[in-house]
């Protein structure tokens, strides 16, 4: 009992000015989690946390007892709902992880901690369910003692502990759980290597749940490492923006490091990250003409090339571009939606030059629409126009870009691109007021 409070209070020391959320389930684990850390920390600090996936007609009568055990301790219990209906394809058990700790998340103000009751036990059937699903080092480095859950933190402060000391723990001082039937339902891939896997190998090595929890921090370690060398090798070989990478540096990586390299960028993006055969499809893009746009595919996440950059975008159904053409007095912004927010600006010998657009009328109005195919534009110092397509290669926009590319037309000339030319007889002249325009984007313009 000591040692559990002792473990309890030294982790919890390194956040003295944190509030702690207790993830509480009301079944033995969360119970032992929530008596120990009430028993050396005050009420005033501690806060609990009942996620109800309303699975069984008891769920909301499980909720009622965990609330009222936690008002014996005066502590205040937060009771969450959460939809953890899978879709098709997808794991029960993971839809229903993502669900609660999304939720939880939700909950947590900026610098508190949320503690989880898992322990030893839960360390060695990670590792074993990773290690069957193929996972690389980072699966295989099992749960960490602390990590970031959004602006907060997420402690594991019972890791040292089996789950047969928990029970030593509950047992001495008369604690009453819930006990969840479905924790013995072996259709769960968990519950069978917990009852069925892991008695089998701890009849031939007793110190199986030890063993494994030492892989699973070898693993950490190399892991921390390979993150280290990543973030080296991203630097560089970043590209302009967070979403790209130069192809050319990348290209000279060693073939591991370079898988290396791409994890790291793409973990650094929170996007969801590739199968092993995924991660190929992805080198072989480097590969390809530095003129033909290819793409990998998986989940929401999209990996493209276009000439010396490799992209990453989401693809998300339903993202429409807005209603246009419609008309701007220059005045003040205009916000377009999936693609950002217009500003204007007057400037002395810059941009779309004042007294060209009031000669026609008292109050300047261009019109703001988007490309449709077979625009042609004049640009400074060339002769002649030019295909608007053609421009758009020569100033390396994207092909998927383009479409967001807001152009400023006045009596139905095409006089500006935003953010890449002025029509040459709509520049204002170095004594000139001229009004610039730009946009800034939006985080859904990299949705397509």
């Amino acid at each position: 009992m000591f040692n559990v409070n002792k473990s309890i209070l030294a982790a919890l020391l390194q956040y003295p000015t944190s509030v702690f959320w207790i993830a509480y389930s009301g079944g033995l684990d969360s119970q032992v989690l929530l008596h120990a850390s009430a028993a050396v920390l005050p009420a005033a600090r501690l806060r609990a946390i009942h996620v109800n996936h309303n699975w069984r007609s008891e769920a909301a009568a499980w909720a009622e007892t965990c609330q009222r055990r936690c008002a014996q301790l005066g502590i205040h219990c937060a009771v969450i709902v959460v939809d953890a209906q899978p879709k098709h394809g997808e794991s029960l058990e993971a839809c229903a992880r993502e669900a609660r700790y999304a939720a939880m998340e939700t909950l947590l103000p900026a610098g508190d901690c949320l503690l989880t009751a898992h322990h030893r036990d839960d360390q060695a059937e990670t590792l074993l369910l990773q290690l069957l699903r193929g996972a690389g080092l980072r699966g295989l480095s099992g749960m960490p003692a602390c990590m970031a859950l959004g602006k907060a933190y997420l402690i594991r402060p019972l890791l040292p502990f089996t789950r047969a000391e928990l029970r030593q723990y509950a047992e001495a001082e008369q604690l009453i759980w819930v006990e969840d039937d479905s924790n013995t339902n072996l259709r769960f891939s968990r519950n069978f290597v917990r009852h069925q896997v892991l008695p089998l190998l701890l009849q031939r090595w007793p110190a199986v749940n030890k063993i494994l929890a030492r892989v699973a921090d070898n693993t950490a370690e190399a892991q921390q490492l390979l993150e280290e060398l990543a973030c080296e090798d991203y630097v560089k070989v970043q590209g302009p923006s967070p979403n790209n990478v130069v192809i050319s540096r990348l290209s000279q990586l060693h073939p591991a490091r370079r898988r290396n390299c791409l994890r790291y960028w793409l973990n650094q993006l929170h996007v969801s990250p590739p199968s092993q055969q995924q991660l190929k499809q992805v080198e072989y893009l480097l590969k390809s003409k530095r003129d033909a746009v290819p793409q990998v595919n998986w989940g929401n996440v999209q990996v493209r090339r276009y000439q010396d950059l490799l992209y990453v975008l989401r693809l998300q159904k339903g993202v429409e571009l807005p209603d246009l053409p419609i008309l701007w007095d220059l005045q003040h912004s205009v916000t377009l939606s999936t693609i950002g927010i217009l500003t204007v600006t007057r400037v002395i010998g810059c941009g779309i030059a004042c007294k060209k657009l009031k000669e026609s009328m008292e109050v300047p109005v261009v019109t703001i629409a988007l490309r449709q195919g077979g625009e042609r534009f004049w640009t400074k110092g060339r002769l002649g126009s030019h295909p608007l397509k053609k421009l758009f290669q020569e100033w390396q926009i994207p092909p998927w870009q383009r479409q967001k590319v807001p152009l400023l037309y006045h009596q139905g000339k095409l006089i500006a691109v935003v953010d890449y030319g002025v029509h040459p007889n709509f520049l204002a002249s170095a004594d000139e007021w001229g009004y610039v325009v730009s946009l800034k984007k939006c985080k859904s313009s990299d949705l397509i």
